[in-house]
């Protein structure tokens, strides 16, 4: 599909120091909201947009993201600045921004990883528990960003939420997604704080440079509530060489060097005071997510939302879910990746 006609050049061009005849390259990593590299000989930025087709309610929020970014660069979180919002209709039928372009590299594989020493591979660990740690111990409570979303009861929330918008678009029967689903409504950890919660954070949805991130991206699922949901996240796709029927199959952390999962939950509890004794139920939640995630985007796919896609990587999202299903539902789970 032609996103770039050219109403949307000229909007772009009015609003934004980049010539109308811009080019633009789509990121490959990404497969919820759209991100496009729009540059010119002097200045590069970058666009996201929602898919195309028919989106679930409250899912893809460009306003939302938008503002999300701009408080939180205002605060010196490690974002990319915002630049320009678009929610008129005029000339698109859906909403999009632009950021600024951050200069590093995504590390969205094991390959991609290969090529850092170890001593890399450490720093990048480091300063990846440190930007989340930062970002948890931000006071979002008293910042703008305080009508996010309610401040308690985050995990039940986020089940019902998200069980609910599956079963609406939901078309095949997944048995280790409803053993999962039960074992996490029954196990509600209490909460410990009220902070900004990401919502997919892992290593290819950060911008890392000098062996350090530079910007955390995709904040498509920020939300206010329990931070240590993001914990079970970065623990959950931080994959070692040694775990079995790993649904993060290119995680880069399949490359030797980095930090195990041990030491990245001694770093974070150090970092935010937090205690991590129910670690076993955030993983299990995010694995949970993922299988979620996958589905949605399995569905997408094969709805055409992102275009012609070839009928083998459809395929791919479709064992996804299950693989991710399989994990959200090991009743030993924490017992078998650490």
């Amino acid at each position: 599909m032609e996103f770039f006609d050219e109403s949307i050049r000229n909007l772009i061009s009015q609003n934004v120091d980049i010539n109308v005849n811009f080019q633009y390259e789509k990121f490959k990593v990404g497969r919820s909201n759209i991100t496009f590299k729009i540059f010119d000989d002097d200045n590069t930025y970058v666009l996201r947009r929602p898919p195309y087709g028919e989106k679930l309610e409250s899912a893809h929020n460009m306003s939302r993201e938008y503002k999300i970014i701009d408080v939180l660069s205002n605060n010196n979180i490690k974002v990319p600045k915002p630049v320009f919002l678009y929610t008129e209709k005029e000339v698109c039928e859906d909403d999009f921004y632009i950021m600024e372009y951050i200069d590093g590299e995504t590390i969205s594989t094991n390959i991609d990883a290969d090529k850092y020493s170890d001593k890399d591979k450490e720093n990048i660990s480091t300063s990846f528990i440190e930007t989340i740690s930062t970002i948890h111990n931000f006071d979002v409570v008293n910042s703008e960003l305080s009508d996010l979303g309610k401040h308690d009861g985050y995990v039940e929330r986020q089940l019902k939420r998200w069980n609910k918008q599956f079963e609406a678009q939901k078309v095949r029967e997944i048995k280790d997604l409803d053993i999962a689903t039960k074992l996490l409504f029954e196990n509600i950890p209490k909460q410990q704080r009220i902070s900004i919660v990401h919502g997919d954070y892992r290593l290819d949805n950060v911008r890392v440079k000098n062996a350090s991130v530079a910007a955390v991206l995709d904040w498509e699922l920020c939300t206010i509530g329990d931070p240590l949901a993001d914990l079970g996240t970065i623990i959950a796709s931080w994959t070692n060489p040694k775990e079995e029927d790993t649904p993060f199959i290119y995680s880069p952390s399949l490359s030797d060097g980095f930090s195990s999962r041990d030491k990245l939950i001694e770093l974070y509890e150090n970092k935010t005071s937090l205690k991590i004794n129910d670690i076993e139920f955030y993983t299990r939640l995010s694995f949970w997510k993922h299988a979620m995630i996958m589905e949605g985007v399995y569905i997408r796919f094969s709805h055409g939302s992102y275009g012609k896609i070839d009928e083998k990587e459809i395929e791919l999202f479709k064992e996804s879910t299950l693989m991710f299903a399989r994990k959200a539902a090991n009743t030993k789970l924490i017992k078998e990746i650490i």
